[in-house]
Parts: structure tokens; C-alpha cells; sequence
């Protein structure tokens, strides 16, 4: 099977989950997140959810009322993004694609960041990523040490599966779903 007709197939079980059992997950999987941080501070790269994607608003919100430092993407073209600082809430804005993003002018290279929390459409248990198919994270962590940052992605269980990842992919350290972590 084509990772493209894979995608559509997870996706759409994604799309399948009530919006409340999609809150639900996404509480639990944001509750392994919160227990995972380290006591000092730290540099979080995370994501605004888009659709079915799991939603870390609440991890966000611990975030900021924290000493951690939140980025979030900004798309900056059909094959860039970069990280920029958010520190409240009143900051988000819709960016391109609808998805939100920080007003803040600051930003930080991907390398620098102690964890970045990536949504997907899949993953398989080797801790390999399908992404949305548009490489922005493979692109981004091109440029990266294998150590640095710590690569986490957050899924339903049910976005499991099996696939053969191509050359460019980046594997996640971790993977965090509702029923907890699968590889750490």
C-alpha cells in the first residue's frame, strides 16, 4: 500500500473519532507530557491542532504558566516553517493554512530546542513518522543532530500502523498516546 492511500486511510479513522473521545485521548496523552517534563526549564517546540489532531491546549497551558519556553510553527512557505515564541495566548493569530501561530518576532533554529512535539497521520512501532506529506518537520530536522531536540510524537493508538519509511524520514525518540509511551 502507497504511504498516500495509507495516509487517506488513517486520516480519515482520525476524522472518525467523536470530537469528545478525541478530547478525552488528547487529556490523557497531555497528562503523560505534563509527568514527562524535566523540573527545570526547558525549550518546547510544539504545534497548534488542526482538525483531528490531538490537542495539547492544556499542555500549552501548563507551559506558559511555567519557567519552559513554548514555540510554535510558522509556515513560511509551501516547504519552510520556522519556530516562534508564543507566551500567552492573546498571541495567536491565524496563519497560513488557518493554522494558528505566534504575533512574536522571536524565533529559535530547530537544533536549539530541548523537545519538539510533532503531530502525524501515522507511526509505526520502529517510532517512524507519516506526516501530512508536506516534509515540513524531515526538512526541518535535516539540519539537526540525532540528540537534538528530543523528537516526541503524540497519536491515538489507533493511528498505528505498518509502513517503509523513505531515506529522508526522521524517526521519533518518543511516541505518547493515550495509552501511554511506546517508545522511550
Amino acid at each position: 500500500m502507497s504511504k498516500d492511500t495509507l495516509r487517506t486511510q488513517l486520516l480519515k479513522a482520525r476524522n472518525s473519532l467523536s470530537s469528545e473521545a478525541r478530547q478525552r485521548l488528547s487529556h490523557s496523552i497531555t497528562d503523560y507530557l505534563i509527568h514527562a517534563l524535566p523540573k527545570n526549564p526547558i525549550r518546547i517546540g510544539s504545534y497548534m491542532a488542526l482538525g483531528s489532531e490531538v490537542d495539547l491546549k492544556a499542555l500549552h497551558s501548563e507551559l506558559l504558566s511555567s519557567r519552559h519556553r513554548l514555540y510554535i510553527p510558522r509556515i513560511l512557505s509551501r516547504t519552510a516553517m520556522e519556530m516562534v515564541a508564543l507566551d500567552h495566548e492573546e498571541q495567536l493569530t491565524e496563519g497560513t493554512y488557518g493554522i494558528q501561530t505566534s504575533s512574536q518576532t522571536e524565533t529559535i533554529e530547530f537544533r536549539a530546542l530541548d523537545w519538539l512535539i510533532m503531530p502525524c497521520s501515522g507511526f509505526d512501532q520502529r517510532g517512524y513518522r507519516l506526516g501530512m506529506g508536506g516534509g515540513f518537520y524531515d526538512r526541518a530536522l535535516e539540519q539537526c543532530s540525532p540528540n537534538a531536540p528530543l523528537r516526541i510524537g503524540v497519536a491515538f493508538t489507533s493511528q498505528q500502523a505498518s509502513f517503509e519509511p523513505d531515506p529522508w524520514d526522521q524517526p521519533f525518540d518518543w511516541i505518547v498516546t493515550e495509552a501511554g509511551f511506546i517508545r522511550r
